[in-house]
């Protein structure tokens, strides 16, 4: 399985990770909680910044993992930043256009 964790605030130049587990679970835990996940996220906790994994791919491999990761465009891929980035007007579908309060 294939995961993107997004970051609460970007560190550094880094807002995302991309990573490759059997047990999601676990690996989690180990970002999460002990020196066994990966040194970004050890950073990234110990800067006092919080993350969660906002996407999978179940059936994803390390061949995509490097992929995606060779791409650096991972917030394509995160919902959070596509939300951000679509912003809170796009969000309504009703148009205001003509109309004054």
């Amino acid at each position: 399985m294939v995961y993107l964790i997004h970051f609460e605030r970007p560190y550094q130049h880094a807002r995302h990770y991309i990573g490759y587990t059997d047990n999601l679970d676990q690996r989690i835990h180990d970002h999460e909680c002990t020196a066994h996940g990966a040194r970004l996220l050890q950073v990234v906790r110990g800067a006092g910044i919080s993350f969660e994994v906002v996407r999978t791919w179940p059936d994803g491999d390390r061949t995509l993992e490097r992929r995606l990761k060779r791409q650096k465009k991972s917030w394509k891929l995160c919902p959070v930043c596509k939300a951000e980035r679509r912003g809170p007007n796009e969000a309504h579908s009703h148009n205001s256009r003509g109309k004054d309060s």
